[in-house]
């Protein structure tokens, strides 16, 4: 009976290795993979159809789960890595997570008990990041985003000062435009010998508008 590997199998060339059984509602099958007759590493589109078809992966699916299943994460990896098998990569954890719609009960269908959601995904140790990590920032992004934010308050503070300084100066210059103005409407009024009834001058006194 084949025992599991202590260590977790985080690539699917590992799980090639050690997965030579097949489980199936319960019931443990031997899988024949031959590798050695195709001209390129097995994929996991491959292994899955050679363990749900009948005839050893050349007949017809065995459920319309597992067909469903293929036909799926075959559409995403050809929309993200188009349809040559060359630029395919053996394994996408997001696509094969998508197509079978998440993990249950600790598992991930298609790999059967015996590997769990932290075996097939990677660990810590795996090159490749669990697909539940792409919504966790890391700390180097967290800091970075905070350091944008106080960079945009610094910005935003210094615009309010910068608008404040503009208002002052605005209303200073409004103050010495009205003056300017009614001083020249004196004087005009002054030589024509017009009475100065609107604009009298600061010291009150109407005689010198006259």
């Amino acid at each position: 009976m084949f025992q599991p590997d202590p260590f977790p199998c985080v690539t699917l060339q590992c799980l090639l290795e050690a997965l030579q059984l097949r489980v199936l509602d319960g019931e443990e099958e031997e899988v024949e993979v031959e590798e050695k007759d195709m001209d390129h590493p097995i994929s996991q589109l491959e292994l899955f159809s050679h363990v749900h078809k009948t005839n050893h992966g050349l007949g017809d699916f065995i459920d319309k789960k597992s067909k469903r299943v293929h036909d799926k994460y075959k559409a995403s990896i050809e929309f993200k890595y188009g349809t040559d098998k060359d630029d395919q990569p053996e394994f996408d954890p997001d696509s094969w997570i998508n197509a079978v719609n998440g993990p249950s009960k600790g598992r991930i269908y298609g790999f059967g008990p015996r590997q769990p959601v932290s075996h097939v995904l990677g660990t810590p140790a795996s090159p490749r990041r669990s697909i539940l990590a792409h919504d966790i920032m890391s700390n180097e992004d967290v800091n970075k985003l905070k350091s944008e934010l106080a960079s945009a308050r610094n910005t935003i503070e210094e615009n309010n000062e910068r608008i404040a300084n503009l208002t002052v100066r605005l209303e200073r210059v409004e103050k010495n435009h009205n003056v300017e103005l009614r001083d020249t409407v004196r004087n005009m009024l002054r030589e024509l010998n017009i009475p100065n009834t609107q604009f009298p001058s600061s010291s009150g006194s109407r005689n010198n508008d006259i």
